[in-house]
């Protein structure tokens, strides 16, 4: 028979998943009627008519559809559960859109709550279907955001011309000055910063990255939103359970936590608080840094600049600065980031083993952590001599959310970064900074290392004039295909076997190094 969740509504996500077990499957040959475009379909209490397909990974498709009764315009997505633990996965995704689509019923239109009610979308419907042992159909209807991907946009201002992107149609405008390119992102920030605040109580999102943030822009008002808790994790288990838990994400957003603990596994993070700390409640800040970050590098044109001045000029050398310091950051993380999912992709268990011990003996870890700090260093500078006022702001609420991998005097919770956006903060992160502007890629090597360090690199590396990449890979390096993987560490030894599940999103390599979402992976064990 089906199991419909809305009688369950009451349960926690791992109640419904125990009970949605227990169904027995349907007999129903060929289960419920496929998603295309027109078909009628009915979840929960609701019917719709596909309209389109939205997108698709890993875990499922997202579907357009419509609905004569007051659901209206909504996304479904359906996902394929082969396991109790891919099945809790979903369980989680539906009660965090439960969640956050509860807020909305707070009176106060600026709390966290109210703000990640319009900035999340909100469940409307769900239903399961047991169509064999181990085997699950999960429908999620939920309320359809508007707005295009923030990453087509990123997409579009690096591969065309400023005078052909009046060509593009979408309804956000096609980046430029400084200011404007300084208003949207603090704009972004503000909108999204308090909705992860409120959801930061029950969830952290995990793959918090340009593709998965929405955006649309009407007159001069820019609207922003976040979707897709596929990678979820309830945040009262997460301390718990990080030791054992997959390493989630598009490898782009890691911190340098997360790269060590893809080289080491978790079970080292003990030995190192600052990356400890950073892993267990930095994640989704970081991931939202660099997308920001990555907007405001990308959209800003110097070629849309108005008539110099002596601060401008300043300003100008100090938004070069840090240009470069994004690019080498952006670079090498592209390099460090494909021959992982060219193991995945490949199935190339021996490789990505291979990888990781690679990774390791080089210090990717500190590599990663070095480009973060000279980041955050032409951060500062820029912040100094800054005379757009947003700027100002985004430079201090960016050195709040990227984080360097390095115990700091600034205090990382969405609540400071909210403060910090407002313009009522007291007290610059630039002050509040311990390290002077001095930071960068030569401390990756220095006696005060938060992580092991490797004095000889590995002779299966090389030094080529983009920097340190490994000499082989699994996969043509010509197709350069990057990916958002999930990867599940053991605890056996430092370089330990781990499980992919399946959560490898291939895409192709913008100008920018942008991921897309193409097709799905399969189940692969590595090790």
């Amino acid at each position: 028979m089906k199991g419909k969740s809305e009688p369950m509504g009451s349960l926690d996500c791992d109640a419904w998943a125990a009970a949605v077990a227990r169904l027995a499957p349907s007999g129903n040959a060929g289960g419920a009627p496929p998603l295309e475009p027109g078909v009628c379909v009915r979840i929960g209490d609701f019917a719709f008519q596909v309209v389109g397909l939205l997108g698709e990974g890993s875990f499922g498709a997202v579907w357009s559809a419509v609905s004569g009764q007051r659901a209206g315009e909504v996304a479904i997505k359906e996902i394929i559960c082969r396991s109790e633990t891919e099945l809790l996965r979903a369980a989680t995704e539906r009660h965090l859109l439960q969640f956050v689509g509860r807020g909305g019923q707070a009176g106060d239109e600026d709390s966290p709550a109210v703000v990640a009610s319009r900035r999340f979308p909100s469940l409307v419907a769900s239903e399961v279907e047991a169509l064999g042992p181990d085997l699950w159909q999960v429908r999620l209807a939920m309320s359809r955001l508007a707005g295009k991907p923030l990453e087509s946009l990123l997409d579009n201002w690096c591969s065309q011309p400023l005078d052909d992107l009046t060509q593009i149609p979408m309804s956000v405008d096609q980046g430029g000055n400084l200011v404007d390119t300084s208003r949207c992102v603090r704009c972004m920030l503000q909108q999204l910063v308090p909705a992860l605040e409120h959801l930061g109580t029950r969830a952290h999102h995990r793959d918090i990255t340009p593709r998965n943030i929405l955006v649309e822009k009407k007159g001069s008002d820019y609207s922003f939103g976040l979707v897709d808790f596929g990678l979820a994790v309830d945040a009262s288990k997460w301390k718990a359970e990080l030791l054992t838990h997959d390493i989630g994400g598009d490898g782009h957003y890691w911190p340098t936590s997360s790269w060590f603990v893809l080289e080491y596994g978790a079970h080292h993070l003990g030995s190192y608080p600052a990356l400890w700390q950073e892993y267990e409640s930095c994640l989704d800040m970081h991931a939202l840094g660099v997308s920001a970050l990555r907007c405001l590098m990308e959209r800003w044109s110097p070629e849309a600049q108005g008539p110099d001045s002596a601060s401008g000029s300043r300003q100008v050398a100090k938004l070069w600065r840090l240009r470069l310091a994004w690019t080498r950051f952006w670079d090498d993380i592209a390099r460090f980031w494909q021959p992982i999912f060219d193991a995945f992709a490949c199935g190339g268990c021996n490789t990505l083993e291979s990888l990781k011990s690679q990774y390791a003996h080089a210090g990717v870890h500190h590599m990663v952590s070095a480009n973060l700090c000279a980041v955050r260093a032409a951060l500062r500078e820029l912040r100094a001599v800054a005379d757009v006022q947003d700027l100002r702001v985004v430079c201090d609420a960016l050195l709040l959310l990227v984080r360097p991998g390095k115990l700091r005097d600034d205090s990382p919770t969405w609540q400071n970064v909210r403060i910090v956006l407002s313009g009522h903060s007291r007290t610059s992160p630039v002050v509040a900074e311990r390290r002077s502007s001095d930071e960068g890629r030569r401390h990756w090597m220095s006696t005060n290392k938060e992580a092991p360090v490797h004095k000889a690199m590995s002779h299966s590396w090389v030094n080529d004039p983009r920097g340190w990449a490994p000499a082989s890979a699994c996969c043509d390096a010509a197709a350069t295909p990057m990916a958002s993987a999930t990867a599940t560490q053991s605890t056996h030894s430092p370089a330990g076997s781990i499980w992919s599940s399946a959560s490898v999103r291939s895409s192709q390599l913008s100008p920018a190094g942008s991921a897309v979402l193409t097709k799905p992976a399969p189940l692969v064990r590595v090790g």
